[in-house]
């Protein structure tokens, strides 16, 4: 009996040890892969890009592991009992033996050598955790759900079987990779956001190169202006975009992350230096061609990013924000660049026209209003000049401009020869009949030309009726003033303030308008005014959202009738009829709503 049972097979520890040997076997493998690459890092250390190499080889060989996972799952697995587990035990060697390599590149788990990695190999680092984990939970569903755990194993491998070694512990295992998932995750955390900062830095060094060069200007066959600003900027970002998609996975967090920072730092930047661009009429032409480019530029380039990606609805969203803000700027921009040529269209005509006009030449001896015409003449060149140089849509901008800009320019002309006019006893024209009439057959130049501008334009025609109504009632207030008109003054006061909002802009206005051709009524239009003034406040009260408009960066100056008067009465000294305490309490308003254009009134005095 004895012989017997010595001799009997024994196969009480034969599972326990296949297990074992299985573990050891799935570990040694993962030692085996490193120590090729640690090898491989030995022989290249003298070189100078070792390090890259080393980190390079250690992602690709854990990449090639966690690969591995998937082929155990379905091809290895079903070859043993399901209590076997085959597939937490290598899932198990894979992560402890991945993390314990990654954790040492970057110089343990709080990333001491993050800093040090390039931003390719940070975008690696990232896109490698994002895989590991979305397989590790794809596998282990449970691990997902476990974001805190009690132990942990940097040194140790994890201990998986059961007491008597014949089953896997499938706690300790889920709770081992749950905690190594969680490890990573914050390794991708400190990864993400290093790789964030770079990208920051990057994207703010190649910005500011770009709009710091001087950008090379062309003109097409057809005379459209444009520079190489849209290529110079969207050559690097798309070529940075494609980068970070490539690298990482379609549905990343870094991603969105990295395209939002890129894209509000490229809005930032056109922000603060689009007005370096507009220096002239010719570049005002080329920055609005060019802007619109960037914004269909733009739209291309994140269209192209969405077809290939799979953001989720909030991420999706974000980035759609983020890109519709910048094509906003712009877009925006592209339209404040071809309104802006009024200021260079007027440059010349100031100086050659507007010295001359309502002065004793202009009243005695143009009477075909000769200087009208050369306005308009004037006009229809740079008009000519504008079809040349930029879009059809953007020249309906520049016109509706350069017509804000005629009447404004042609009703400064005027009250500064009330500022000019000493007397206050005799008016300032020879001939105020014959004044009145050369105005009428000015205005009628001026107006002619831009109705001519209607079958192309349809838009301008709305603005006319809208431009023309402030020199129409100026000059009916004249005509009342100097007793041609049967018309009520309050009537058109009224008006006047509806356009400005101010009473005080419309005191100073109507003041002057009655010193140019009854001075010495000027004091009793005042004190009408002033009689008014409740009147007009409430017809037409404070635009309490003007400082705001005004200070806007798609606020085009001069092209309002009020900026252009406190411009004029910031400065101006004529004595007035008016308190000296009143016009300093006026002043001191206009200062705080038009702050941009009151220090110009004075830089100018």
């Amino acid at each position: 009996a004895d012989s017997t049972e010595s001799t009997r097979l024994n196969f009480t520890n034969m599972r326990a040890a296949a297990l074992e040997q299985l573990y050891q076997d799935f570990e040694m493998r993962g030692v085996e892969m490193f120590r090729g690459v640690h090898e491989n890092a030995a022989d290249l250390a003298e070189e100078e890009d070792a390090a890259n190499t080393q980190f390079t080889a250690v992602l690709k060989a854990a990449t090639e592991l966690v690969t591995e996972i998937d082929i155990v799952k379905h091809q290895m697995s079903p070859c043993f009992a399901p209590h076997w587990h085959v597939e937490a035990l290598w899932s198990s060697c894979v992560a402890h033996v991945c993390s314990n390599h990654i954790v040492q590149q970057i110089g343990g788990p709080d990333g001491q050598n993050l800093p040090e990695l390039t931003i390719t190999q940070l975008l690696e680092l990232v896109a490698w955790v994002e895989y590991f984990r979305e397989t590790i939970e794809e596998t282990f569903p449970e691990v997902a759900s476990m974001r805190d755990t009690k132990k942990t194993y940097f040194e140790e491998r994890p201990e998986l079987f059961a007491g008597d070694k014949k089953t896997v512990n499938m706690q300790n295992a889920t709770e081992s990779l749950a905690w190594v998932n969680n490890m990573l995750w914050e390794v991708h955390r400190l990864a993400q956001e290093e790789f964030l900062v770079r990208t920051r830095s990057q994207t703010d060094e190649w910005l500011d190169k770009v709009y710091g060069s001087e950008s090379v200007k062309n003109q097409s066959s057809e005379g459209k202006l444009t520079t190489s600003l849209c290529e110079d900027v969207f050559s690097f970002s798309s070529v940075q975009l494609r980068t970070i998609r490539e690298r990482l996975s379609k549905k990343s967090d870094a991603l969105i992350l990295a395209v939002c920072i890129i894209l509000s730092h490229m809005r930032s930047k056109q922000v603060h230096a689009r007005d370096n661009f507009l220096q002239d009429l010719e570049t005002c032409c080329a920055a609005s061609n060019d802007f619109t480019r960037m914004s269909e530029k733009c739209e291309d380039m994140i269209s192209e990013l969405m077809s290939q990606c799979e953001f989720s609805e909030d991420m999706t969203f974000t980035v759609e924000a983020t890109s519709d803000e910048l094509m906003g700027v712009y877009s925006s921009d592209a339209v404040y660049s071809a309104r802006s040529v009024h200021i260079y269209v007027f440059d010349p005509i100031e100086e050659e026209i507007g010295i001359r006009l309502f002065e004793e030449a202009w009243e005695e001896t143009m009477v075909d209003n000769d200087l009208a015409i050369s306005l308009v003449r004037t006009l229809e060149d740079f008009h000519e000049d504008l079809e040349h140089y930029m879009d059809d849509f953007m020249v309906v901008k520049s016109m509706m401009s350069l017509m804000s800009a005629t009447i404004i320019f042609y009703a400064k002309c005027l009250l500064q020869r009330a500022e000019k006019h000493r007397n206050n006893k005799r008016p300032f024209f020879g001939d105020v009949k014959k004044a009145l009439d050369r105005m009428t057959g000015d205005i009628k130049v001026m107006r002619d030309y831009f109705e001519g501008l209607v079958p192309q334009m349809p838009s301008l025609k709305k603005n006319i009726e809208k431009d023309f109504e402030i020199l129409a009632t100026i000059h009916e207030l004249m005509s009342v003033a100097a007793g041609f008109s049967v018309s009520d003054a309050e009537d058109f006061i009224l008006v006047l303030q509806k356009r400005v909002r101010d009473v005080g802009i419309t005191k100073h206005i109507v003041g002057d308008l009655w010193h140019l051709v009854a001075p010495t009524e000027e004091r009793y239009v005042w004190e009408l005014v002033e009689s008014m003034e409740e009147q007009l406040m409430a017809i037409a009260p404070v635009d309490d959202a003007l400082a705001l408009e005004v200070n806007d960066r798609s606020y085009v100056k001069g092209l309002r009738l009020d900026e252009m008067a406190v411009k004029l009465y910031v400065k101006s000294r004529r004595n007035r009829p008016i308190k000296a305490t009143a016009v300093e309490s006026i002043v001191k308003n206009w200062r705080t709503t038009w702050s941009a254009g009151a220090e110009e009134g004075n830089d100018e005095e």
